[in-house]
């Protein structure tokens, strides 16, 4: 479902091993999210934090995990008020 969300050349670059192309695929999360908090669409939100926490910040790959704490970061910042809502 999140991959319907985030685009699949967003998440190549989210794992590549330039840190630009890690942060500006992070930028595009942040938007995306943005997006999805003013649609009020928690549940698409979720998603994109488990693909983020399953798909790269569990990764043995230094790159995936790297791009996985960026992206989450990205995900906070996008949720602004409303990221304690997404807090286990």
């Amino acid at each position: 479902m999140a991959d319907a969300v985030i685009p699949a050349s967003v998440l190549r670059s989210l794992a590549d091993k330039l840190y630009e192309k890690r942060k500006n695929a992070a930028l595009e999360v942040e938007g995306v999210v943005k997006q999805l908090a003013l649609a009020g669409d928690h549940d698409k939100i979720s998603a994109v934090i488990n693909l983020l926490t399953t798909e790269f910040t569990y990764s043995p790959q230094a790159n995936h995990r790297k791009g996985g704490l960026i992206g989450l970061a990205a995900v906070t910042v996008g949720l602004t008020s409303e990221a304690a809502q997404h807090l286990e």
